[in-house]
C-alpha cells in the first residue's frame, strides 16, 4: 500500500528553539527515506577519496547532500525512549537542490498523517487528521543559510575526524552553535551536534553511506529520545515535479505558530 502511494506522490541556523527543530527536520530529512518494485534504481556513483586541501570551505561544502541534485525514497522511522522501542512510522521523501524538501508520513491504510515541508525560507508541518498547519517563515531555515555568512566557522582535528565549528557571527564570545564531524578519507559528514547555551541538545549520527548520502541516521535528543531513520530504495538525480514542493495552502486549515508544535519535541518550551 505504501509503496503504491509512494509512486503516486513521487512520479519519475542566537540559537532559537525554532532553529533547533529545523536542525532536527533537516537532519532527519537528510537521511529520511517513488520507487517501483523490480526496476533498475538510479543510484549514487562510487565515492572517491578526497584529495584536495582540507579547509573550512571544503568542510562547509561537505555538509548535507553535497552536490546531489534530487533524492526520492521511502523512509522507515523507529522511535526509542530510554532505549526501549516506542513507535514506528513510514513515509515517502523528496528533495530537490538547493532548498526544497518534503516528507509525507503514513498511518494505517496509507492515509497521510503528517507532512513536513521545507521550501526556500518556509517550514510547514501539516497534520491532515486534525486539519492543523504549523508554519514558520525565516531565511535561517534554508540550506543555503549555511553558506550566507550568518555563521563564523573554524576547523580543527579530533581523533580520526576533521571538525568544523559554527559560531554565531554576531557574538564573538559565544560557544559554538553547531559542530560537524567528517571522516578523513572522504570528508563524509558523520555527525552533527547542535548546542543551546553551551549544552548539547541534539546529536545526529550518519551511517550506511552508499555514495555521498547516508542511508541510516540516528538522532539523539537530550530527553533520552532517539529516532532511527532508514532510507529505502533511494533514487538520486532523477526528475521530481517542481509542484511537489509547493507551499501548503491555508484554505480552511487551522493555522498555528510553529512554536506550538515545538512543545512536542522540547518539554521545556
Amino acid at each position: 500500500m505504501i509503496r503504491k502511494r509512494a509512486n503516486a506522490l513521487l512520479p519519475s541556523g542566537a540559537w532559537p528553539s525554532e532553529i533547533l527543530f529545523v536542525i532536527f527536520a533537516i537532519a532527519a530529512l537528510l537521511s529520511l527515506t517513488g520507487c517501483g518494485a523490480k526496476k533498475e534504481l538510479v543510484r549514487q556513483p562510487e565515492l572517491e577519496a578526497y584529495s584536495g586541501p582540507v579547509t573550512v570551505e571544503a568542510l562547509k561544502s561537505s555538509i548535507g547532500f553535497r552536490d546531489t541534485k534530487t533524492i526520492k525514497a521511502l523512509t522507515d522511522v523507529r522511535i526509542f525512549k530510554n532505549g526501549e522501542p516506542a513507535s514506528s512510522i513510514s513515509g515517502v521523501f523528496g528533495y530537490q537542490a538547493p532548498d526544497s524538501l518534503k516528507t509525507s508520513f503514513f498511518g494505517p491504510f496509507g492515509i497521510i498523517i503528517m507532512e513536513v515541508l521545507i521550501a526556500k525560507d518556509m517550514l510547514q508541518i501539516y497534520l491532515p487528521p486534525k486539519n492543523m498547519l504549523y508554519e514558520m517563515k525565516s531565511p535561517e531555515i534554508s540550506f543555503s543559510s549555511l553558506m550566507n555568512g550568518k555563521f563564523r566557522y573554524t576547523m580543527q582535528e579530533e581523533g580520526d575526524s576533521y571538525v568544523l565549528l559554527a559560531y554565531d557571527s554576531a557574538d564573538i564570545a559565544a560557544a559554538p552553535a553547531m559542530k560537524y564531524l567528517f571522516d578523513r578519507i572522504y570528508l563524509l559528514n558523520r555527525r552533527i551536534i547542535a548546542y543551546k547555551e553551551g549544552d548539547e541538545v541534539i546529536t545526529i549520527d550518519f551511517d550506511g553511506f552508499k555514495g555521498k548520502v547516508p542511508e541510516k541516521t540516528k538522532i539523539s535528543f537530550n530527553n533520552s529520545t532517539e529516532m532511527h531513520i532508514t532510507l529505502q530504495e533511494p533514487e538520486y538525480d532523477t526528475d521530481i515535479p517542481s509542484g511537489y514542493f509547493k507551499e501548503i495552502e491555508h484554505t480552511d486549515k487551522k493555522v498555528l505558530p510553529f512554536r506550538d508544535i515545538l512543545k512536542r519535541f522540547d518539554p521545556k518550551q
